[in-house]
């Protein structure tokens, strides 16, 4: 368990990260992790699926749960009054689920709807696609949602021993942020025997994956080119973890970043564009992202090769580092203001075996972020070689010859 001594603003925030997402899943079971989230609330405890259904109403609150690569989430945020009521129905959740039958097959239909909607998501099937090109193992690469054949191949005897495979009080981290926190840590160390503390770490069982440096596109009947660029980049314990953070910031995650200003402001090229650095535990990836008419790809690509270029060449000023730095640290430090916030980041790094470092710690490490770290960083960016893409959109073949070209593709 991991707590911290915000002051209580009124409100609770808590959360069960299950050490379990779609990378722990063997190709025949490939989207259960994500069914096994949604099934749970259909059933649980002593609680049907309208008596969870009045019981969230009733709480009048944000609690739902999500499921990504790495870690499924059960949450909620709720009146402080109201707290120890939700983390019963969380625990619930996460300890004693119905897992029938009848359930899964209605659920099935569900899941299958969101599939299609997740097909007419340009951002979705982008991100699908650049995540294919970048990382080699399908086990990390396959769609969260699962296939359809896997999803009609699952049944509630593999769904309730993939279950108590992974949801074990050792697979868990709870964490809790708000007014109600010490109520909550005592109902967790009655259900559970863990004091608060930093966590142990949880049962290692994943390979960090392998990348490669491949093109993928899909042709769709769009008005813009989806465009995005990728790269391998530090985890988050690595010590250039903080220059990929300036990297990023400088590139396309403000509004004076190079990329943002070049593309948008100068030449007018894109609606959208925009770095993004994800870092895990011990490996990460650094992408960005363009949305553009086809007939501008070409110039907005050189003028992205440019503004690399330049910072791999001479890093940056000594003025836009400083603000650069400025911006992430506000950025950090407003990001962990609200109960919920604090509680994702907790629960992340409690998956790790870890206590999030303290914001003056990040200041501390985003101070000493070097003007020559960031070129360096820069450089591998520019590597073509070392870089995955992936398009999606109205490209003919003449146009992705020319792309996949320019990035050092065939």
């Amino acid at each position: 368990m991991v707590h911290d001594d915000i002051p209580s603003v009124g409100t609770t925030a808590l959360a069960f990260h299950v050490a379990v997402g779609s990378r722990d899943e063997t190709p025949a079971q490939w989207g259960m992790a994500h069914l096994l989230e949604h099934l749970v609330f259909k059933g649980a405890g002593e609680l049907d699926h309208r008596a969870i259904a009045r019981q969230m109403d009733r709480l009048g609150s944000d609690i739902n749960a999500f499921t990504t690569r790495d870690y499924t989430c059960f949450y909620a945020k709720v009146l402080d009054s109201e707290a120890v009521t939700a983390y019963e129905l969380l625990r619930d959740l996460v300890t004693s689920p119905w897992l029938r039958a009848e359930d899964l097959a209605r659920e099935k239909n569900v899941v299958l709807e969101e599939m299609k909607e997740s097909l007419d998501d340009p951002d979705e099937v982008l991100d699908t696609l650049i995540t294919e090109a970048l990382y080699r193992d399908e086990s990390y690469t396959h769609d969260i949602l699962g296939t359809t054949a896997s999803l009609a191949a699952a049944d509630a005897a593999h769904l309730k021993a993939f279950f108590a495979a992974f949801y074990q009080p050792q697979n868990m981290v709870f964490s809790v942020s708000g007014g109600a926190r010490d109520a909550l840590l005592a109902a967790a160390e009655a259900d559970f025997g863990h004091g608060p503390g930093v966590p142990s770490q949880l049962p290692m069982r994943r390979l960090r994956p392998q990348v490669q440096f491949q093109k993928r596109r899909l042709w769709a009947d769009w008005e813009q080119v989806k465009l995005a660029l990728a790269i391998p980049a530090p985890g988050r314990y690595d010590a250039e973890y903080g220059a990929s953070l300036v990297l990023a910031s400088l590139l396309g995650g403000q509004n004076t970043s190079r990329l943002w200003q070049r593309l948008r402001e100068q030449e007018g090229l894109v609606y959208g564009v925009s770095t993004q650095y994800a870092p895990e535990s011990d490996f990460g990836d650094m992408m960005t992202y363009l949305g553009l008419g086809p007939d501008h790809l070409t110039r907005a690509l050189q003028a992205v090769d440019d503004e690399v270029g330049q910072l791999a060449l001479v890093g940056p000023e000594a003025e836009e580092l400083a603000h650069t730095r400025m911006y992430l640290n506000t950025v950090l430090v407003m990001n962990q203001e609200t109960p919920d916030a604090r509680v994702m980041r907790m629960g992340r790094y409690g998956l790790d075996g870890r206590r999030p470092p303290l914001l003056m710690d990040i200041g501390e490490q985003l101070a000493a972020v070097s003007a020559q770290a960031v070129r360096r960083q820069a450089e591998a960016w520019r590597d073509t070689r070392r870089m995955a893409a992936a398009a999606a959109g109205p490209m003919d073949d003449d146009m992705w010859a020319a792309l996949s070209g320019s990035l050092g593709g065939e």
